[in-house]
């Protein structure tokens, strides 16, 4: 049995405050206490067996990615499959602004994200097509170890949706915060001989930041 830890990264600006900001491909640090979050999460996985650490090419989580390498003497290995959905010219932008000014567009997103792109943007469809086959080479790579991705709150939402067999416009209601941890392992399928099954065995476990 595998078992991979799916973080999001840690926090970056636009991500706190009662006006957050959608932050797709532009790659912006982490803040103080994003760097603070990674320290955490890595603390968190130190002891875990893990045998390599995937990562968004997007500095911020490659920076939280290389808290945890640096637990366990590995190298992080990025991979632009495993970015943020591209927000297009909504990069930037948070709901209010997105609701005066795409209100007709915002509004088909909200309720259609599969097939909904933002204007030079991906829709999850789009993501999807990028997204899947990473997770596949990543499991089949490691079918019996314990890995770590680290990706981003909409990318790790919709894979989370696919799991559980959820259309995309579901991915709204799962909560995923900054160095969130979810697992998924791959176990065999008592049902079926020689099969395996993934199990989703945790969404959004976020211990390690108290007093952060």
């Amino acid at each position: 049995m595998s078992c991979i830890f799916l973080i999001r990264h840690g926090e970056v600006e636009g991500n706190y405050g009662p006006e957050r900001s959608f932050t797709g491909w532009g790659d912006k640090p982490l803040t103080p206490r994003g760097e603070a979050q990674a320290q955490a999460v890595a603390g968190r996985l130190a002891r875990e067996p893990l045998k390599a650490i995937y990562s968004s090419d997007l500095q911020r989580a490659h920076a939280t990615a290389a808290a945890i390498a640096a637990k366990h003497g590995l190298e992080v290995v990025d991979d632009r499959a495993l970015r943020e959905v591209n927000y297009g010219l909504w990069e930037g932008l948070g709901d209010k602004q997105l609701l005066e000014e795409w209100g007709d567009l915002w509004r088909r997103r909200v309720a259609d994200p599969q097939n909904v792109a933002p204007p030079e943007g991906e829709s999850y469809a789009d993501l999807w097509k990028r997204l899947e086959p990473a997770w596949t080479r990543i499991l089949q790579a490691h079918p019996d170890e314990t890995v770590a991705i680290v990706g981003h709150n909409g990318s790790l939402r919709l894979l989370l949706c696919h799991l559980l067999g959820a259309p995309a416009s579901n991915a709204r209601h799962i909560r995923l915060m900054n160095t969130s941890i979810s697992s998924v392992e791959n176990e065999r399928n008592p049902m079926e001989t020689g099969t395996s099954r993934l199990v989703i065995t945790g969404i959004n476990d976020t211990c390690h930041l108290a007093g952060i």
